[in-house]
């Protein structure tokens, strides 16, 4: 090598061990406490001033990884799914069985299309044992079945996620869209009941719910009693649906679901 090229190639060698960042007990010290700030930033649903601290924190400790899957949060909810792919990838790097990030993770996978990487995503997120809520990846894992048309998967999946955890709202809209897709109007009939008994008529899981989300079911009970040719039910849910009180396309299409039934 010629003393020119030898000495670019050591002053490159220098330069990028000049960039490596080596974290010091201060420095994580203050990144756990950046990180906490950017928590209660992100609970305020403030992503700008959450996307600031947590981009403190992992230059201040580029290997926190709960840091690394806040950042994928915050990406996510920007729509930015390059972007949450990347930290949440790096979030399971540094944590090989940190089960959120693996079904966050598998999420993005949906949103991208990429339905195989996001089962085995969420297939990893189960198999830890002390995953607090597998209930979520078990259901997540059949919506992603049904997205590439696996019906009998998709129900399989998002059955055992309601009878793990039978308060688990979504499962039961997941399941009345599955039924609803295959022609089953009663099934899904019975599903939108079982989330009103389960997610309406108990107090403390109906503060949670968002009103959007009621109106929805509405909509899916409507369309299942349609399914079945009852037309009275159909009725009662799509004006539910239609008088919930919010201006928005569902509405709309709940007070044209009506017209049609006249």
């Amino acid at each position: 090598m010629k003393a020119k090229e030898l000495a670019l190639s050591l002053l490159f060698l220098i330069l990028a061990g000049s960039c490596a960042h080596t974290s010091t007990d201060k420095d994580r010290a203050s990144a756990r406490i950046r990180y906490d700030i950017a928590m209660q930033y992100f609970s305020q649903n403030d992503l700008r001033a959450t996307l600031r601290e947590l981009l403190a924190t992992v230059e201040l400790d580029p290997e926190l990884p709960q840091a690394q899957h806040a950042l994928g949060l915050v990406y996510f909810s920007m729509g930015r799914y390059d972007e949450a792919l990347a930290h949440y990838n790096r979030a399971v790097e540094l944590k090989p069985n940190f089960s959120e990030a693996l079904n966050n993770r598998g999420i993005v996978y949906i949103e991208l299309g990429r339905y195989d990487e996001a089962i085995a995503s969420f297939k990893l997120a189960l198999s830890d044992i002390l995953y607090a809520e597998p209930h979520t990846a078990e259901a997540n894992m059949g919506w992603a079945y049904f997205k590439k048309q696996d019906i009998d998967q998709a129900l399989k999946h998002l059955r055992n996620a309601v009878a793990t955890n039978p308060k688990f709202c979504l499962g039961y809209s997941w399941l009345a869209q599955v039924e609803l897709a295959r022609g089953e109007g009663g099934q899904a009939v019975a599903y939108c009941r079982r989330f009103e008994k389960q997610c309406l008529d108990d107090e403390n899981v109906r503060a949670k719910v968002p009103p959007g989300f009621v109106q929805e079911m509405k909509y899916y009970l409507g369309r299942a009693y349609q399914a079945t040719g009852d037309v009275i039910g159909a009725r009662d849910a799509f004006t539910a649906c239609a008088k919930s009180g919010l201006d928005n396309d569902l509405g709309t299409r709940c007070d044209r679901s009506l017209t049609e039934l006249q």
